[in-house]
């Protein structure tokens, strides 16, 4: 893959930054209306991070699987002035002692609608799988 083929999964990730800036900044707060906002972000994320991919190995996997995502982006940029903090990291999640039960809703909840689908999550309207 040629050096142009690197910047423009990083061009793409800036203009979904950038339509999803605009798109935030409308008055309109309705749910289907935030979802396409989030997935201006999630998408913003996924280019950023297959970029930097491609960019220190060469090749990407064709997938959308953040967890794997940056698990590889993890592995080749591993100081803390490459962490990136976003909402769709699930991996730190810790229950309120003070809620009964919220572990196993929480457990419940993410085998029901499986973060690695997000991307599906986001895009479609909501149904018993999303």
């Amino acid at each position: 893959m040629s050096e142009n083929n690197y910047e423009s999964y990083f061009l793409m990730c800036m203009a979904y930054l950038d339509i999803g800036e605009v798109s935030a900044n409308n008055n309109n707060n309705t749910g289907e209306y935030q979802n396409a906002v989030a997935y201006q972000l999630y998408h913003a994320l996924e280019l950023f991070v297959k970029y930097a991919i491609l960019k220190n190995k060469g090749n990407v996997k064709n997938i959308h699987d953040f967890s794997k995502l940056f698990s590889e982006y993890d592995s080749l940029y591993s100081g803390d002035e490459y962490r990136i903090e976003h909402p769709f990291d699930f991996t730190s999640y810790e229950p309120c002692e003070l809620n009964i039960g919220e572990q196993e809703m929480y457990e419940n909840h993410i085998n029901k609608f499986k973060p690695e689908f997000m991307d599906q999550h986001l895009r479609y309207p909501p149904d018993g799988r999303t």
